[in-house]
């Protein structure tokens, strides 16, 4: 048996021949785009890929063929990856994105639910100067900001114990709307009852479904039966209406205030770090130099590898994808689209790259936003 020094200095000098071979290749590549460029033609030829390790793999042994494949897959992708990068750099027009002027200080805002509600205060943090004005649903959210009556408005789209709130990126793609913004806030759930309410007298809590799955041990630990409200505020609301001492709202402490409610206990949900993501969405496209997240959605062709090939480009342009979930297509049972967020700027040479070559190889993609990313102080 050789002594693994003589192992490594083996494999350090085939790795330096590999690194000679790779730019040759890469030179290679180059001309290919040069020649792209001129004559037309698209980057990515899957007929030619696949000839390419049909030829390839005739001549290794079988239990090596998928570790060559794996190789020989993720050069040509890196390889595809250098001619975007080369073509949409010479070539700015390639990636249409009709990117307008931000509303940075909107006059009318809406959000969903009741004043006091969690996102009335994201709202006044993320706009102090805006006018304010609550909504049954989301869905009038979304609608009053496509029909002009509101500048933007304000949603929830994760928390950091209940999850993604699907509703919101189906409404993205429904309306057409665009992210401009995104804040996270700190989540405090009390339980409030009317004037003479105990904790041992509530039977049953009221409160939207995201707030009753972050108090689901609280809950469970009472044995309280659970009421689905559209919103905090409105259960908070509610309650008041009720007077009835059998129930209570799990809502903020400011609700349970606003609406004249005694708050029987405070922080009742059940992670320390409780915390939920809200989003801005305005009717335009827009990117500034401080924005650090990028959001789109795609769909992929039905082919092996197809999502994880989409993914490794994103490490190929060194971008952290920051999330990425999957939602059923509405006419097409079983098949998927996925949402992804990563860190990028709409602005930078790197994320435009990135989107080109996606624009190129998946079956669809929206860009739904490039924004900044603020976070209420608290937060981690």
């Amino acid at each position: 048996m050789r002594k693994i020094e003589d192992i490594r200095r083996d494999i350090n000098a085939i790795d330096h021949e590999i690194l000679k071979l790779f730019l040759k290749r890469m030179k290679c590549a180059e001309e290919v785009s040069d020649y792209k460029m001129a004559n037309g033609g698209q980057v990515l030829v899957p007929s030619r890929e696949t000839e390419l390790l049909d030829t390839m793999l005739k001549d290794i042994p079988d239990e090596l063929k998928l570790e060559y494949s794996s190789l020989l897959r993720t050069t040509t992708r890196v390889s595809r990856k250098h001619q975007y990068f080369r073509m949409l750099e010479a070539e700015p027009e390639r990636l249409k994105l009709d990117i307008q002027p931000r509303i940075t200080d909107p006059k009318m805002v809406y959000y969903g639910g009741l004043p006091a509600s969690y996102q009335d205060m994201a709202c006044s943090e993320l706009f102090p100067n805006a006018e304010r004005r609550p909504m049954e649903s989301w869905e009038d959210v979304f609608r009053a900001v496509v029909n002009g009556e509101a500048d933007a408005g304000v949603v929830p789209v994760e928390n950091s114990t209940a999850g993604t709130v699907n509703e919101i990126y189906d409404l993205l793609q429904q309306y057409g709307l665009y992210i401009s913004h995104s804040h996270v806030k700190v989540i405090r759930h009390c339980i409030a009852g009317c004037k003479g309410t105990t904790l041992d007298s509530v039977k049953e809590v009221y409160s939207h479904p995201q707030a009753l799955r972050q108090c689901q041990q609280y809950i469970k630990k009472h044995g309280y039966m659970l009421l689905e409200e559209s919103n905090t505020a409105v259960a908070a609301n509610k309650i008041a209406q009720l007077a009835d001492p059998t129930k209570a709202a799990i809502c903020s402490e400011a609700a349970a205030k606003l609406y004249g409610l005694e708050i029987l206990e405070t922080s009742v949900n059940d992670g320390d770090y409780n915390q939920t993501r809200f989003i801005a969405v305005q009717r335009t496209l827009s990117a500034q130099p401080g924005d650090t997240r990028v959001s789109l959605v795609l769909t992929l062709p039905h082919v092996v590898g197809s999502l994880y090939g989409s993914l490794a480009v994103f490490a190929d342009y060194g971008l952290n994808m920051t999330e990425i979930h999957s939602r059923p297509l509405p006419d097409m049972p079983w098949n998927y689209c996925f949402y992804i967020d990563f860190d990028g700027n709409l602005l930078d040479q790197d994320t435009r790259a990135l989107i080109y070559q996606l624009t190129q190889e998946c079956a669809y993609v929206r860009v739904l936003g490039s924004y900044p990313v603020s976070q209420e102080e608290g937060t981690k």
